[in-house]
């Protein structure tokens, strides 16, 4: 069964990328599909839903999955930008032309609708909301605002009772009453709502959030075309899992190398990967015996990488945005 998510903060969250020398900070503005995953598994375990039998079965073979989180910023849904974003200084907006490269299968050049000789800057990787169709089918959008706050952390010797020297971290967490939105599926009924943790620091209050579901359907999905990623997308000609395939004949999009996760059971780090930045652009064909919008997990070198291959229509990804 496929569930539309809707995840509100009740406390900050701590959602970044990696570690940096100053500590935990520049929040990704979203939350990885892998990681609001596991939470709605720790929470299922709570909950007595599923068993430590359970966990495992999902760590050797997933059937829980998600789509990455994106904001709502004033009811609307924040998606990924395209490779085809840019942002005009001079206008302050996002300008996105995928929909002329959809109708014509081609883009020669970019260049703003307003002023020729306005600067842009590209936006993609990036979230945006979608405003409005402005001439010649290009989209009008905005960067989505995320709201955060800083802080930091001292940490202290339990021999002296004092701070300890080299160990001052900065914190930048996403403010507390952010809301997020996402596709989940699960072969069995999940509760309606549910309490889980998000991000690090949950031992110090961090990450708290209500997460709510509502029943989307389970039926078929078999279409060919040209798709957008809303996950990060595993660089592969062809992915299947169980009915489920994804077949690309070509991506735009810009590829990145990221810690696939971390193993809970063997308490080790999983490797590696290079994956394709969401939003990217995908042509080819998807079959599947159930929607493919919480994604396509693969498994590499022994271990299942999830929250990837979360692909929609190019036209649903537009209505999603409110502008199709």
């Amino acid at each position: 069964m496929l569930y539309e998510a809707r995840l509100v903060l009740r406390s900050p969250a701590i959602v970044v990328e990696r570690r940096t020398e100053r500590g935990y900070v520049k929040p990704l503005g979203y939350i990885p599909g892998s990681t609001l995953r596991g939470a709605i598994l720790d929470a299922l375990r709570a909950e007595g839903v599923l068993s430590l039998d359970d966990l495992r079965r999902e760590a050797e073979s997933p059937s829980v999955l998600s789509s990455p989180a994106y904001p709502l910023v004033g009811g609307k849904r924040a998606l990924p930008a395209s490779p085809f974003a840019a942002y005009c200084r001079e206008c302050g907006v996002v300008y996105d032309f995928a929909p002329v490269y959809a109708r014509q299968g081609k883009l020669e050049s970019i260049k703003c609708p307003v002023g020729r000789d306005h600067t842009l800057k590209p936006a993609y990787p990036g979230i945006v909301v979608y405003k409005r169709v402005a001439e010649g089918g290009v989209v009008v959008a905005e960067k989505a605002p995320i709201r955060t706050f800083r802080s930091t952390s001292v940490g202290v010797s339990k021999r002296r009772g004092a701070f300890e020297r080299g160990m001052l971290f900065d914190y930048e967490a996403v403010a507390e009453g952010t809301e997020f939105w996402a596709y989940v599926w699960a072969p069995f009924d999940l509760p309606g709502r549910l309490e889980v943790t998000v991000g690090r620091g949950a031992s110090r209050g961090f990450g708290w959030a209500e997460l709510t579901l509502k029943a989307a359907g389970s039926a078929p999905f078999s279409a060919s075309g040209l798709f957008v990623a809303l996950s990060p997308l595993v660089p592969l000609k062809k992915a299947s899992w169980g009915d489920c395939t994804l077949e690309v004949e070509r991506v735009l999009g810009r590829t990145y190398r990221v810690l696939a996760g971390w193993d809970s059971f063997k308490r080790s780090p999983l490797p590696v990967v290079e994956l394709v930045r969401q939003g990217a652009l995908v042509e080819g064909r998807v079959s599947c015996n159930r929607d493919p919008r919480a994604g396509i997990p693969v498994r590499l070198g022994g271990y299942w990488l999830t929250g990837v291959n979360a692909v929609v229509p190019f036209g649903e990804y537009l209505r999603g945005g409110g502008v199709g």
